[in-house]
């Protein structure tokens, strides 16, 4: 009897203690299971949060960029602005001249508005501000509209408290986020390489111009020396080179003639540029004429201009190209590069004390020894002044506006070529 009953509660603890057995070890299994559950679906809303959050910063930053872009385009707009109404009120100023003439003798100076006056945000403020009234305009313009009545007189002020540029009241002027700034040049202080190729007396003058601007010695490596291909461009080549590039036709100028293509044999056929044969419509596409390297393009760039200019500006121009016009006009050799380099250098220093030449004649007077400064001798000198007034002038008519603006994190610069009246020659943003 009591054996049954022992075997019966183990039966009945076997029963019992399996269940009680393995529900531990299922529960433990199911636990496993919802914990990775939870995990996966923590780290997918983790993924999906940082996801949406990265996507929103990458849309709020496209949206501030563009933004800032558009701020510094009108940014950069307004600096041009700026400077085609400085260059529009040249006119102004040049009247003015006329008008006191008879204060400076009857050579007043050569006053140039865009040199003066800094084109930049700063100066738009404080005329914003009301801090550039008749005062501060009288003695910007002093040596313009602050002339002595008679020698030895006081200054006249011919801008007053109601003819000044007041802006101070304009409301909303010169309140904006951002900067701006302009640098306006001249593009007669260049040489221009557009010219007419069957003008014969023009092109030998445009030779002459070129031999003289590459005759300094220290250029003789580059003319002296062969390209990688192993072709020599002397000066005289490089002269030819420029010349075919503008000329209708495919025949090779200088000695050896030929088909101007030759030049380009050792450049594999499709990859070779083709020949322009008409003028160049920028002075980047300088680089793809024949023979002109990175080094010809640093040494010569800022010497050259494509805006079809007649004559050049000899109080802008850099002692560069004051040497090569001068040299035109002088006995072959009778001057040292040392000589010539002397010149243009006190060209310049006369230049900043006397606000400029006033007229081409004065210029002339000055170099040749009329005015006690120097004393250039020049080959046949009555022609050679003749010719000399023929191909200078002492006002621009052309100019080159770089004009930046920046907002945040963008910059925009736009690069622009306009006449005195307005006429808009060149125009891309950068």
């Amino acid at each position: 009897m009591t054996e049954k009953r022992e075997t019966s509660t183990r039966e009945t603890g076997r029963a019992t203690g399996y269940r009680t057995s393995r529900r531990p070890e299922a529960l433990k299994g199911r636990s496993g299971i919802a914990l990775i559950m939870v995990l996966s679906v923590v780290v997918i809303l983790i993924t999906v949060t940082v996801q949406m959050q990265w996507e929103s910063r990458v849309y709020i930053s496209l949206a501030a960029n563009e933004r800032d872009t558009l701020k510094a385009q009108y940014m950069a707009r307004s600096a041009l602005a700026f400077a085609k109404l400085i260059i529009h009120l040249q006119g102004t100023v040049d009247n003015m001249l006329k008008r006191f003439s008879k204060s400076f003798g009857g050579n007043p100076p050569n006053i140039q508005l865009w040199q003066l006056i800094p084109i930049d945000s700063g100066l738009a403020r404080m005329v914003a501000g009301g801090g550039f009234g008749a005062a501060e305009q009288n003695d910007l313009l002093a040596p313009v509209l602050g002339t002595p009545d008679e020698p030895g007189g006081e200054t006249k002020d011919v801008v007053t408290d109601q003819s000044a540029l007041q802006l101070g009241e304009a409301e909303g002027f010169g309140n904006f986020d951002g900067h701006f700034h302009a640098d306006v040049k001249d593009e007669e202080s260049r040489i221009n390489i557009n010219i007419r190729p069957n003008d014969t007396k023009r092109v030998e003058m445009f030779k002459d111009q070129l031999r003289k601007l590459f005759r300094p010695t220290r250029f003789n490596m580059m003319f002296e020396n062969p390209h990688e291909n192993g072709d020599y461009y002397d000066r005289e080549e490089m002269i030819a080179t420029i010349l075919d590039w503008i000329d209708p036709d495919l025949e090779r100028q200088g000695f050896n003639g030929g088909d101007e293509r030759d030049r380009m044999d050792d450049i594999e056929e499709d990859k070779r540029p083709p020949i322009k044969n008409h003028f160049f419509d920028s002075l980047e596409e300088l680089r793809l004429v024949p023979g002109v390297t990175d080094q010809f393009w640093d040494f010569f760039a800022e010497s050259f201009t494509v805006y079809r200019t007649q004559k050049i500006n000899v109080n802008t121009a850099d002692p560069q190209v004051l040497v090569s016009l001068i040299e035109q006009f002088t006995p072959d050799l009778l001057y040292t590069e040392e000589d010539l380099l002397s010149f243009a250098n006190k060209i310049l220093a006369f230049r900043d004390e006397n606000y400029g030449f006033n007229n081409e004649e004065h210029f002339i007077n000055t170099i040749t020894g009329a005015g006690d400064y120097l004393d250039i001798e020049l080959e046949e000198e009555a022609k050679a002044r003749k010719e000399m007034k023929s191909m200078i002038t002492v006002k621009p008519e052309t100019f080159t506006i770089y004009a930046q603006g920046d907002a945040g994190e963008v910059m925009v610069t736009l690069h622009v070529v306009i006449k005195r009246d307005g006429t808009l020659l060149y125009y891309r943003e950068e």
